[in-house]
């Protein structure tokens, strides 16, 4: 029977990651990060870090300790490495995730508003950190949201065109595809503006109810015409709302007609 990792498992694996960074000579900070961060969101909440290494000659170094260590101490079921994105990712043999950032401590920034410095040898990566955040919203979001903006205004409109297109010609699966594709524009520019992770809408439960209630009502429910119709010209509606003042190859007012020609 496979054992599922409990909180006791959780503490314990933390405080080793904690004790295994502390031993390392090269690494000067850990930095816990996610739920973890403000007290964990619940019973089955991962690990996440950033480990802060002495001088960027480091990382490989560090990387290859972090991981040698962890792998002597658990058995892991997965793991993998970016050095190209600073990241392990590993999962033990009781699905407890660990994921584990790096940096050199020198460029500390917090990505996210909640982290904790669990210790820091240079008495400066939390100052570091809590500086960055009054520019690292507009680095991660404002770029994000200029290519969101961009795709939404190349390919929304086109794709609900094709949408309705295949609900004309009964094309229930297509229809779906075409209506997720816009969706998923939708919710990206969203999370742009309430700065929210929308990779596979992993904070948009943290919109108000309102939105979250706008976004249901693009869901097909059932394979009638008429629900199909309604998410598109619902999903319509929200995208072209989302998108005012934006340039537009084709209006909502033609792509209506352009509807209602095809009903």
């Amino acid at each position: 029977m496979v054992k599922i990792f409990s909180i006791e498992d959780r503490k314990s694996t933390l405080d080793y990651i904690l004790s295994t960074a502390k031993d390392c000579p090269k690494i000067v900070s850990l930095v816990q990060v996610g739920s973890g961060a403000e007290g964990f969101r619940d019973e089955k909440s991962d690990l996440d870090f950033v480990i802060a290494y002495d001088n960027n000659e480091s990382m490989t170094e560090v990387m290859d300790y972090m991981h040698n260590k962890i792998s002597e101490n658990y058995n892991l079921i997965f793991y993998t490495q970016s050095e190209e994105k600073h990241l392990q990712v590993y999962v033990l043999d009781n699905f407890l995730e660990i994921d584990i950032g790096f940096g050199c401590y020198e460029h500390a920034a917090a990505l996210k508003p909640a982290f904790k410095v669990l210790f820091d040898n240079s008495g400066t990566v939390e100052d570091k950190m809590i500086q960055s955040r009054t520019t690292m919203d507009e680095r991660i979001y404002g770029s994000k949201q200029k290519k969101d903006l961009e795709t939404a205004r190349n390919y929304a409109w086109t794709h609900l065109m094709h949408a309705a297109v295949a609900i004309k010609r009964n094309n229930y699966f297509r229809t779906v595809g075409e209506l997720e594709f816009v969706r998923k524009i939708y919710i990206d520019l969203l999370g742009d503006r309430y700065k929210l992770e929308s990779a596979v809408n992993r904070e948009i439960d943290n919109l108000p109810d309102y939105e979250k209630e706008a976004i249901k009502s693009t869901y097909i429910t059932d394979d009638s015409r008429e629900t199909l119709w309604a998410c598109l010209i619902n999903l319509t509606d929200l995208i072209y709302k989302e998108l005012e003042g934006s340039s537009m190859p084709i209006s909502k007012e033609m792509l209506v007609e352009y509807y209602n020609d095809l009903k």
